[in-house]
This record gives C-alpha cells, structure tokens and sequence, in this order.
C-alpha cells in the first residue's frame, strides 16, 4: 500500500497582512500533479486544514476543488481529520454521506475506535480535542493533562484493535522534543500540551499533524508531514512537502520526503540598508517573501516603502542596529550620569554625537525632572 501524508494546510493564511492563498493554489496543484504521478491507495490530511475557524468563501472553495480532484477525479481513498486550527462542525459537514465516495472526515471523539480499514490497513484517527473535551467524553476527571487525555484515548482504541493486522494513527498533536516553530498556535494554553513517544508502542505507524517541520522528530514509527508552505520566517530554512509511505508488512514500512517548490518562499536578509537598496545582496528570488533585518537606516524617514518599491513583497523590517551595536554593558550603565547614559545610547544607535544644542537640550529636561523629583 502507497499512502500520501499531509498536514497543516492552513488554506486562508494571512503573514503580515498578506493573504497567502495565490501561494496555497499553486502549492495545491503541485500536489495534485505530484499524486497524480505516485497513484497512491490513500491520501492523508492530518488536521489544520483552514488557519482559522470560520474560513472565507474562496478559501472553502479552495479546499473542495482540491478535495473533488483528489477523491472524486482521481478516485482516491482521503482520510482527514481535524486539527486545532480547524472548526471541526464546519469541517464535518456532510461527512456522512461522503464516506460514499471513501473520502473519511473524522472530527469526532466517538468515531476514534472505529478504524478506516483500506487494503487490510487498519487507519484509526484522534482528532484533535482540548484536555476538558477528552476529560468529559470518558466522565473521568482525574485526566489533567495532554499526555493522561491521549493515552486514555489510545487505552480505548486498543479495546478494539486486532495486534496482528496492520495498525496506524492519524492525528494532531505535538510530540516531546519535536522541532516547533513561531506559526504553530498553542494547542491549548496553561497546560503541557507535549506527549511523549512511548505512548504511541501500540501503533504500527503514527502519522501527525501540528509540527510544520517534515523533520520535527527522528523516530522510526512517528511521523511528521510537515506543512505545504513556510507559514513563519522561522520556518525559512525547512523544506515542504509531503511524506510518502509504502506499506509492505508490519515489519516492512518506509517513510520518505518528497519536497515540493513553492511560488515563493520566505527569506530573512540581514545587513546594511544601503547594501540592500542598491541591490548588493545575495537573494534566491526578488518576489519571494522578505523578512529585512537591516542596520545604519535611522536617517530614513520611511524604509519600508523604499525596500517595497524594489522588493514588492517585504513583509516585515527590522533594525538590528538596536540588537547589534550597543557598545557598553549593564554594569558599566550603573556607573554613568544620565546625560552620559543618553549620550553613549545616542550615538550607539546613530553612529554620531550629540549637537551642542541637543546636549544643553538634554540637560534641561534632566534638570526639569531632577526638580520635580525634588
């Protein structure tokens, strides 16, 4: 059996007031075109389809155009389960008579012991719900935790489980030691949402979702897919795409990462702003998405709309000169006057001294609060 993983779609995304969807349709039908050349007997979604809850009209008509292609056109087997991000009632309309066409949305804690049998693979799925959901689905309070939820959840689905068949998990949640980044929301907030790997021993696959990086955790049964697109500049660096597994026997499963080129990635340039205006910088594409981290840009009254104008889709500025080029210590602060303090401060971000009149200035209003303290 051949099985497309994916997860972390986040169709509707918006970085920095930029709506991300051009990006997902193209990266979508990347996708398509890739399935189309694998023909696989399943295809996986392992939650966050949407990036919020109540998704637009076009986003929507994004994910069923994709989602008709895939199961309808192509007559694949599609398995999907909810993610934090998702609503899992809008997520689950219609899913009843879905299952018609074998396309399985799975939002609910009841269905979790129910598995999605496809070629003798036995697919069980735990959407994602918060620690109060789980605790009352079972009417047990002593469940306090991510960790006490899924292995309470995992302890249920084992009372149906057969040992010897071949069994695999789909779900969304995050693992002990996986790679995070700034775009994955807190599943939940005021609790370890982390679970560890052990919990998962009765599994003969474990395919996840949550995790944006392909590579969140080295494990033979565990496996992140990774997110379709870099979502963060914190992710600019990983690579996207999808997993594809080959199921041969219980003793006999691979799991390989295929990538995926997107429209555009996300850069992070660092430097000098006179570097970057004229174009001495090493840049992998001009459309891509820009995070500049630039110093010496003080004397500009508005950077951003003059890197826009060369580089369109700059989505955030930021200057290092504050981060990088203070010259004195804490301790050495301690055993300065204010007005050398502000002195030392002033030229550390400028590069340049005080005016006399900016230091009699200075004087003036120290002696104003010295006076008022007084």
């Amino acid at each position: 059996m051949k099985i497309i993983h994916t997860g972390d779609w986040h169709l509707g995304k918006i970085l920095n007031g930029k709506q991300f969807l051009e990006d997902q349709e193209y990266i979508l039908n990347q996708l398509i075109n890739k399935i189309s050349e694998e023909k696989p007997d399943v295809f996986i979604i392992s939650g966050d389809i949407y990036d919020t809850t109540y998704p637009s009209k076009e986003t929507i008509k994004l994910f069923e155009k994709t989602l008709s292609t895939i199961n309808i056109q192509m007559g694949i087997p599609t398995i999907i389960t909810n993610g934090n991000h998702d609503g899992k009632e809008r997520l689950n309309y219609g899913s009843t008579w879905f299952q018609h066409s074998k396309l399985y949305i799975r939002t609910r804690l009841e269905d979790m012991n129910c598995p999605i049998t496809i070629n003798d693979v036995n697919f069980y799925t735990l959407p994602f719900a918060t620690v109060s959901e789980i605790k009352a689905f079972f009417e047990d309070d002593s469940i306090e935790t991510y960790e006490q939820a899924t292995q309470r959840c995992i302890a249920y689905m084992s009372e149906t489980m057969v040992k010897d068949e071949v069994n695999c998990l789909i779900a969304h949640l995050t693992i002990n030691g996986g790679k995070t980044s700034d775009s994955e929301r807190p599943l939940t907030i005021g609790t370890v949402e982390s679970v560890d790997k052990t919990s998962f021993n009765i599994f003969d696959k474990v395919l996840l979702g949550h995790l944006h990086h392909p590579f969140s955790i080295e494990d033979k049964v565990i496996s992140y897919s990774g997110s379709l697109l870099q979502y963060s500049f914190s992710e600019s660096n990983q690579p996207k795409g999808y997993k594809r597994l080959v199921i041969n026997s219980k003793e006999d499963i691979t799991n390989h990462f295929v990538q995926i080129k997107p429209l555009r990635e996300l850069e992070v340039i660092e430097g000098d702003y006179n570097d970057v205006i004229q174009g001495n910088i090493k840049i992998k594409n001009k459309e891509n998405y820009f995070h500049f981290k630039l110093k010496n840009m003080s004397h500009i009254s508005d950077p951003m709309l003059q890197l826009k104008q060369l580089y369109p889709n700059t989505l955030s500025l930021s200057n290092i000169t504050f981060e990088s080029s203070s010259q004195f210590h804490q301790a050495e602060l301690k055993q300065e006057d204010d007005a050398t303090i502000i002195k030392q401060f002033y030229k550390s971000i400028t590069d340049q001294e005080l005016t006399d009149y900016q230091n009699n200035k200075i004087h003036d209003l120290l002696n104003q609060v010295m006076n008022k303290e007084v």
